[in-house]
C-alpha cells in the first residue's frame, strides 16, 4: 500500500478528531504508545520498516493539524478495532470485496483457530504452573486477532470458541504468582525452544511476561521483587531471541531485550545484563551497522567484566568474531576467536547459569568454524565444524547452521556431491524445529551452488530447500 511521506497527507480543511483523542484516552494509551504499536503494525502487515509515525504526529492528528494518510488511517483503524468514520478520520472508498479476499480473511480466521489450538496443546506440556497464564492469554490472543486482521471475530468462529474457552479470561483463575512456579515455567520454555514453533512459544512466553509484571508490581519484600526481576529478564531475553532469530521481527526483539537489559540491571544481575546487551548486538549487526553493533558488545563485556564468568566472555568474543567476518575483517574476527578460546579456557571454577544453555564448546567450535571458513581456511574450518557437530540431539537449530557452513566447505572442496548431501540434512534438521538463521544460511548455500543446477546433487537439494521454504511460509 503506498502512503504519504512521514505518514501526512496536505488535506485543506481538515477538521480535528476528537473522537481518535477519546478512543486513545479511554484506553489509557498515550500518544507514543499509539506511534509504537503503528510502527509494529506496519511491519507486520506490510513488512514496513520505515514507518515515521511518532508521538507528535499523533498529537497533530488529534487537533486536525495534519491529514492522515490512507496508509495509517488503515492502520489506526486496525489498532483501534473501529472504522474511519468512528474515529473521525477521512473515509476513503473501500476496494471492491472479490470472493478471494473473502476466502483470505476466512482462511486467516481458520488459521488463527488452528493456531489457538496448538497453543492450548503447548500449554498442557508446561505442567501445573500453566494456569498462572490462562488470564493473560486473552490479551496475547486479542493482539494476535488484531495481527492478523480479524480483530476480535472469535467469538463468531466456532473452531477458535473451544480455545478460547479453554485458555480463559482475565477472571478465570485465582493462582497466585510464586517464584519457583514462574521459575519452572521459564526452564520449560528453554527446552521447548529447540523444539516447538517459534510462532506457537512465544505466546506462552508473552502472557508470562505479563503475569510477571503483574507479580513484580504487586511484591511485598526487596527479596522476591529480585528473584522475579531476575525471571523477568530471562523470559525477556527468550521472547527477544524467538522474535529476532525465528519470527523475522527485530522491532519486536528489540523491545523485549530492553526490558531483559532493564530488568536484569534492576535486579543486579549483571550476566543477565551482558546476554541481552549480546543480543541486542544482532539487530543493528544484521543492517551492517558494525560501529554499533560493537557498542551493544562492548557494553555486554563491560557487565561481565564486573563478575567475571569465562563461558559468558567467551560468547560475546564468539560474537564478535561473526561480526568480523560479516563485515570481512577476517583477521579481528579470528583473533576474537582466540580470545573467546582463551576465556572458554578459564572456566573450571565458573558456576553454571541455568539460563545460559545457548553456548558451549561445541556451538564455540562452530563460531571457528565459520570464521575460518569466511578467511578461506577451509581445512581448519573442516575440523572445527566436525567438532561443533558434536552436540545434543536436542540442539537442532544450532546443527542446521553448522550443517550448512560444512557443506560450504564440501563446496568449495570441490566435493559437489556430498556439500548438497550435508546440506539436504540441514534442511531436514529444521524441518523438525524452523530456525531462521538456519533458512539464511542454506539459501547463501543454494546461491553458491546454484551455477550446477543442472546437476542430480544440484536439483535434489533444490526440491528439499523448496518443500522446507513451503512449510515455513
Amino acid at each position: 500500500m503506498s502512503r504519504a511521506i512521514g505518514g501526512e497527507q496536505d488535506m485543506s480543511g481538515v477538521e480535528n478528531c476528537p473522537s481518535l483523542k477519546a478512543l486513545r484516552q479511554q484506553r489509557r494509551w498515550t500518544q507514543r504508545f499509539v506511534a509504537e504499536q503503528l510502527q509494529a503494525l506496519a511491519f507486520h502487515k506490510y513488512k514496513d520498516r520505515s514507518a515515521a509515525v511518532n508521538a507528535d504526529m499523533v498529537s497533530k492528528w488529534e487537533r486536525g493539524e495534519k491529514g492522515v494518510s490512507p496508509f495509517y488511517c488503515d492502520l489506526l483503524c486496525t489498532l483501534f478495532e473501529s472504522d474511519a468514520a468512528t474515529l473521525g478520520l477521512p473515509v476513503a472508498a473501500p476496494p471492491p470485496t472479490t470472493s478471494s479476499m473473502v476466502a483470505s480473511e476466512h482462511g486467516a480466521d481458520i488459521d488463527l483457530a488452528g493456531a489457538m489450538q496448538e497453543t492450548s496443546a503447548l500449554l498442557s506440556q508446561l505442567g501445573p504452573a500453566a494456569v498462572l497464564l490462562e488470564p493473560r492469554m486473552v490479551d496475547v490472543w486479542r493482539s494476535e486477532a488484531m495481527r492478523r486482521r480479524t480483530l476480535l471475530k472469535l467469538a463468531g468462529l466456532a473452531p477458535v470458541a473451544p480455545a478460547v474457552s479453554k485458555l480463559g479470561g482475565r477472571s478465570t483463575s485465582s493462582a497466585v504468582a510464586s517464584i519457583r512456579d514462574l521459575d519452572d515455567l521459564a526452564d520449560r520454555y528453554q527446552t521447548l525452544y529447540h523444539s516447538a514453533r517459534p510462532a506457537t512459544l512465544i505466546q506462552p512466553v508473552l502472557a508470562h511476561l505479563e503475569t510477571v509484571g503483574d507479580a513484580v508490581r504487586s511484591a511485598r519484600d526487596a527479596v522476591s521483587r529480585t528473584k522475579l526481576l531476575a525471571n523477568r529478564a530471562r523470559v525477556s531475553l527468550l521472547a527477544g531471541r524467538l522474535s529476532f532469530f525465528d519470527l523475522d521481527d527485530p522491532m519486536s526483539a528489540r523491545g523485549y531485550y530492553n526490558l531483559s537489559v532493564e530488568a536484569a540491571s534492576e535486579a543486579g544481575d549483571r550476566h543477565q545484563a551482558a546476554a541481552a546487551l549480546g543480543h541486542m548486538a544482532f539487530i543493528p549487526a544484521a543492517e551492517y551497522g558494525m560501529s554499533a553493533a560493537l557498542q551493544y558488545l562492548d557494553g555486554a563485556k563491560s557487565q561481565v567484566e564486573r563478575d567475571p564468568h569465562g563461558p559468558l566472555t567467551s560468547w560475546v568474543h564468539a560474537i564478535e568474531s561473526e561480526f568480523h567476518s560479516h563485515a570481512g575483517n577476517h583477521g579481528a574476527a579470528l583473533r576474537a576467536i582466540d580470545e573467546a578460546k582463551a576465556a572458554y579456557a578459564s572456566t573450571a571454577l565458573q558456576r553454571d547459569l541455568r539460563w545460559f544453555d545457548y553456548f558451549d564448546e561445541n556451538r564455540l567450535a562452530g563460531f571457528a568454524g565459520y570464521a575460518n571458513l569466511q578467511a578461506g581456511r577451509y581445512d581448519d574450518a573442516a575440523t572445527e565444524l566436525h567438532d561443533a557437530l558434536d552436540l545434543p540431539m536436542s540442539a537442532i537449530k544450532q546443527r542446521s547452521v553448522f550443517l550448512a557452513d560444512l557443506a560450504t566447505v564440501h563446496h568449495y572442496a570441490g566435493d559437489l556431491d556430498r556439500a548438497c548431501q550435508i546440506a539436504g540434512d540441514a534442511a531436514d534438521e529444521l524441518r523438525r524445529a524452523g530456525y531462521a538463521p538456519g533458512v539464511g544460511r542454506l539459501r547463501e548455500f543454494h546461491d553458491l551452488v546454484s551455477p550446477h543446477s543442472s546437476t542430480q546433487a544440484v536439483r535434489v537439494f533444490s526440491e528439499r530447500l523448496a518443500a522446507l521454504q513451503l512449510e515455513e511460509a
